[in-house]
């Protein structure tokens, strides 16, 4: 494949793994890297106003063999954000992302995330600043716009790359759509269209023919999965390798699902220390096993889980004879 080039940046990867709040930690960056070196990936959002009192952010943390990774920030100060753009690039990010998409309402409501794609004129200067404070390459993650009467997303798309924003990862709702719906792909070949750096296509892709038929839809140069990683850190690789030769490997057995739900647990206890990665774990465990036979009482289980050991007890204990036998 031709290498995807974001500024100085190049990427042999069709993948970019956004940013999901509580889930893109460490230790969930180390699964995917399991499997897949070289897909793009960025760390949780982090709020620039936060780092001016706290610097030290445990979300801004990279290890040395996850690049290429980049440190996504959201904020709407001026200042404010080029200091966090130098603060993450000081911290070794391979690139600065900058948050226009969080539909969240705790996120809007203070001119953040998707709010910005109604303040089309602060969006730009925001960026501006940020491009203007850092040498690594900028990006740029937004939605269609705030809602149906304001898809804005080309217009704003064309106008960030004027001042230097060097790719964009674009999800096919607007904000009001928050993730209910269908993605408009459609939509999306419409920025991809007025623009001449890489676009990332996101929204709806579950598996690698998602991933095939998204990027001939909108002939984005690449797309981004979130949701779907969660519980197989193993999809980046698939799709990767179906958009490269037309296959892509098996996703694990279910014992090796168990084995790697109990890897990615002692992670997060390595990391948060086991009561935080024990409380953190409980969705993580609970993805690997969607999809198990009785997973509902599974899931009830895993639910209460309280320590390493109850969890290990748990999962290591499951074999296909014993999926009958939860109750």
């Amino acid at each position: 494949m031709k290498k995807i080039k974001i500024g100085k940046l190049e990427i042999n990867s069709y993948v970019y793994i956004p940013p999901m709040a509580g889930v893109t930690d460490l230790a969930f960056r180390k699964m995917i890297r399991f499997f897949d070196k070289e897909t793009l990936i960025a760390t949780e959002m982090v709020s620039s106003k936060a780092l001016m009192y706290k610097p030290d952010q445990p979300l801004m943390k990279l290890s040395e063999d996850e690049h290429p990774v980049g440190i996504q920030l959201f904020g709407h100060e001026l200042d404010v954000m080029a200091k966090a753009a130098l603060m993450a690039e000081e911290k070794g990010a391979d690139f600065i992302d900058i948050n226009m998409g969080c539909p969240a309402p705790k996120i809007t409501k203070g001119k953040d995330g998707a709010a910005l794609m109604r303040e089309p004129d602060l969006a730009v200067e925001i960026a501006k600043s940020v491009v203007n404070a850092v040498k690594v390459p900028v990006t740029v993650k937004m939605r269609l716009g705030w809602d149906d009467c304001q898809k804005n997303a080309p217009e704003l798309a064309k106008r960030l790359e004027e001042i230097g924003i060097c790719a964009f990862t674009v999800h096919g709702r607007t904000r009001e759509q928050g993730y209910t719906g269908s993605a408009d792909w459609n939509a999306i070949s419409e920025v991809k269209r007025v623009v001449s750096v890489p676009v990332f296509g996101n929204g709806d892709v579950r598996n690698p023919f998602d991933a095939h038929k998204l990027l001939e839809i909108t002939g984005c140069d690449g797309v981004a999965i979130a949701r779907a990683t969660m519980g197989e850190p193993w999809l980046s690789k698939q799709i990767n390798e179906y958009l490269k030769t037309g296959f892509f490997s098996p996703e694990p057995s279910l014992e090796g699902k168990i084995k790697l739900a109990l890897i990615h647990l002692d992670e997060l206890i390595n990391i948060k220390g086991e009561v935080v990665g024990i409380r953190e774990s409980r969705r993580h465990l609970i993805n690997y096993t969607k999809g198990f036979p009785n997973a509902a009482q599974l899931r009830a289980k895993i639910g209460q889980v309280n320590s390493r050991n109850e969890a290990i007890d748990l999962l290591s204990g499951l074999t296909k004879k014993d999926f009958c036998e939860i109750n």
